[in-house]
């Protein structure tokens, strides 16, 4: 396992977003990275009223189809979508200490070896992401791949030093949060969840 590597900040592209509204200090705030065409981050603005989520997506045609249903559920004013890089923008845009979680719900596993540093866990950027989760905030991860939720794992707890609170096999009639949960549910693949704590 490689040690952990310095992240620069000052070497990452600005994102496309410019500004951030102005968000309700008294409510939780969440962030989905890669949220792809919002089947999560609907849902999850639905079911917690009181929470506040930043929902990211990259793909222009995969935002499209977020931002559709984002104006066809009249615009939860609790979900705040986002085309961007998820790197630039929690870079450059997300402050120390706000985030309270994380969900990177079937990234890319990138299963070549030599693609190791492009696995979230693996990236140096994850150090980044770790100082704008507030004391004892969570990121949560889901993968159908076991190599990636056994490495995740490890990384997770042996060199960022968090809490492991989950690792689990999801149940198969479990309510699908994304659409490739429902793929592979359907399908019955594993399809593991882990969740991690920053320490207090």
């Amino acid at each position: 396992m490689n040690l952990k590597r310095r992240f620069i900040s000052s070497n990452v592209p600005k994102p496309r977003t410019q500004s951030l509204p102005s968000f309700d200090r008294k409510m939780p705030l969440f962030l989905e990275i890669g949220c792809g065409v919002g089947f999560h981050p609907l849902q999850f603005s639905k079911q917690n009223p009181k929470h506040q989520m930043i929902a990211i997506e990259q793909t222009t045609n995969k935002f499209s189809k977020f931002y559709k249903r984002y104006l066809n559920h009249q615009c939860p004013e609790n979900l705040y979508p986002f085309h961007d890089n998820a790197v630039h923008f929690i870079t450059h845009l997300i402050k120390k200490e706000t985030i309270h979680k994380y969900f990177i719900l079937y990234p890319n596993p990138n299963p070549k070896k030599s693609d190791q540093n492009k696995r979230w866990h693996a990236m140096p950027f994850m150090g980044k992401l770790l100082e704008t989760m507030v004391p004892g905030g969570i990121i949560e991860f889901a993968t159908n791949e076991s190599f990636y939720a056994e490495e995740c794992y490890e990384w997770m707890t042996n060199v960022w030093e968090l809490e492991a609170l989950e690792y689990k096999t999801i149940p198969h009639n479990f309510p699908p949060r994304t659409h490739f949960e429902k793929k592979y549910l359907k399908r019955e693949q594993k399809c593991f969840n882990l969740t991690f704590k920053k320490p207090s």
